[in-house]
């Protein structure tokens, strides 16, 4: 089982062309470690009976049908904005990109 050395950081602060001071270095090498070492607890967890899945999440949260509902008027809702076109059913912004 190889650890993270100080070695391994001062080599990949280099590649990244960064200058650590001596705290850094410990500091990144002990957590890089830390990180390892939890990435191996990770890997050692018995995962073969398990069904593979793409998207945990929806399971967990539960899907609901798709259906179509009534949304908010478009004539009142641009007519609530500072400013929008109409004609066009777009709001107006501040310009937020130079050029």
């Amino acid at each position: 089982m190889s650890t993270f050395t100080r070695h391994d950081v001062e080599h990949l602060a280099s590649l990244a062309r960064v200058e650590l001071t001596d705290d850094e270095t410990a500091l990144f090498t002990r957590q890089l470690g830390d990180i390892l070492a939890f990435v191996r607890e990770i890997q050692a967890v018995e995962t073969s009976t398990l069904e593979a899945t793409t998207d945990a999440g929806a399971r967990a949260l539960g899907l609901r049908d798709d259906a179509v509902q009534p949304s908010l008027d478009r004539g009142e809702v641009l007519g609530a904005s500072p400013e929008a076109d109409a004609a066009s059913g777009l709001f107006k912004v501040p310009r937020v990109l130079n050029g």
